[in-house]
Order: C-alpha cells, then structure tokens, then sequence
C-alpha cells in the first residue's frame, strides 16, 4: 500500500451548531391592542395568544390585590411602541 492511502484523520467536525429561533424585539403591538398594545407585544414575542395575556394581567389585577393592574402599567410605560409597519 502507498502512504496515501492511509491518510491520517482530520479532527472530527461537529454538525451544525444550534441556534435559538429569532423572536420579535420586545414592542408594544401597534394592531393587536385594546388598551396599549401591551398584551400584544408580549403576545408576538413569545407566541402565547394575546387574550390569555389579558387574562393572566385581569386575574392578577383581581386575586392579586392589584398586582395585574400595576405591571400592566410598567410595562405600558417601559415598553416602546413597534415601528410604524412598511408600506
């Protein structure tokens, strides 16, 4: 046998590297809103339905002394509104 035909291995290579999928940045929603957008934003960035966002902020509103009500309204102020859509 010739010396080619006992090539030395290379170093193994790794398949392709995960990634995590790209969510949407953080926004408040410009069409999905009945207040603020709030629920909707939170809505296209995790992908949970944005009326069970509503639900989760009125349960806490009401079985949490409030606590809905006062993220809600953090969040409506810290939470910039999405860009206006491409036409």
């Amino acid at each position: 046998m010739t010396s080619t035909e006992y090539a030395t291995p290379s170093a193994p290579t790794a398949g392709p590297a995960w990634t995590a999928p790209a969510r949407p940045r953080l926004t408040r929603s410009r069409t999905e809103k009945m207040i603020s957008g709030v629920s909707g934003g939170l809505a296209a960035h995790t992908g949970i339905d944005p009326v069970l966002w509503r639900l989760l902020f009125l349960t806490l509103t009401v079985l949490g002394a409030g606590t809905g009500a006062l993220l809600y309204g953090l969040l409506w102020v810290l939470m910039p509104v999405a860009d206006a859509p491409v036409r």
